[in-house]
């Protein structure tokens, strides 16, 4: 099956529109959903789609750019979300430089919390980077203690270089449309990063792929990435659809 493992359709952009946008995943062949959280309330919101449709998992975390709001209360709203049988990760966390919603020092601060809360409850981590490359190496090469039970770089844009580091680390990587922008030239990341370390998302409402960008991105969307991913790699799309589910199903043990 195709699989997206970092959507949005907990975003207001989806209100109503759920079952809708539902029936058209399963009809491209979508078999497999993971809504990501960027708050506490998105993740709630997760949740409950996780609940209402059997294809659908999600992640529980505070994004970079709600990294203040992440406090004791929190914190505890958090964890109750991990332990739910279809939360199979902490995520979105990280830091985002190119908004600066919070300074540097509060998003590690939310950072770490997050990662250690990850690794207690044995749940790997989804990693949300923007124009901040520097500090997210340095940050997951002194916390590797915490990395234990894997991390993802999602919507991977940095360097085949620093996807060296990350490798090391045990990081696994997600790619989405932007990939498909004809400007992109992401081919040379990508191919070097071997196939067995990458899987699939569309970062959706964000982020439709080649022909559609501009328009509103669903999982539907899914095989136009697997497409072009297997043009990269020069596999079939049937191999890629397979080992991209295979890679989510490794890094999300909860699948």
């Amino acid at each position: 099956m195709f699989v997206d493992v970092h959507a949005h359709l907990n975003d207001p952009k989806f209100a109503g529109e759920e079952e809708r946008v539902a029936d058209l995943c399963l009809q491209a062949g979508v078999g497999l959903v993971v809504n990501a959280g960027y708050d506490l309330s998105s993740s709630e919101k997760a949740k409950e789609l996780a609940e209402r449709f059997p294809f659908m998992y999600f992640t529980a975390g505070v994004h970079p750019d709600h990294a203040g709001e992440l406090d004791g209360e929190s914190e505890k709203r958090l964890i109750g979300l991990l332990s739910h049988p279809k939360c199979v990760g902490v995520g979105e966390i990280g830091f985002d430089f190119h908004w600066n919603v919070y300074p540097r020092d509060v998003q590690e601060r939310a950072f770490l919390r997050q990662a250690e809360i990850a690794c207690r409850e044995e749940l790997p981590f989804v990693v949300h980077s923007r124009d901040a490359s520097a500090a997210t190496t340095e940050f997951l090469k002194k916390h590797a203690d915490l990395t234990a039970h894997g991390f993802v770089l999602h919507c991977y844009s940095e360097s085949a270089e620093c996807a060296k580091v990350y490798r090391k680390l045990g990081a696994y990587f997600t790619f989405g449309g932007v990939i498909t922008f004809t400007n992109a030239k992401k081919e040379e990341v990508v191919s070097s990063i071997p196939p067995a370390y990458v899987t699939t998302e569309t970062d959706c409402p964000y982020l439709a792929p080649h022909p559609l960008r501009g328009t509103k991105n669903t999982p539907a969307n899914i095989p136009i990435i697997v497409e072009k991913l297997a043009s990269i790699y020069g596999m079939t799309v049937k191999e890629t659809e397979k080992i991209a589910e295979e890679n989510a199903r490794k890094i999300f043990k909860r699948l």
